[in-house]
């Protein structure tokens, strides 16, 4: 139970930081986009 146990937290865990690096990353992406596109227009 033990072994079987440990994989499916950590496929979880695994998935769930991929999921948060997703979005921090398109944040990070989508406000350096943003900044680029504002002082092109100044």
């Amino acid at each position: 139970m033990r072994v079987k146990l440990e994989p499916d937290t950590a496929f979880v865990g695994k998935k769930f930081g991929w999921i948060f690096f997703g979005v921090i990353f398109s944040l990070n992406l989508f406000f350096f986009i943003w900044f680029l596109l504002f002082s092109n227009l100044i």
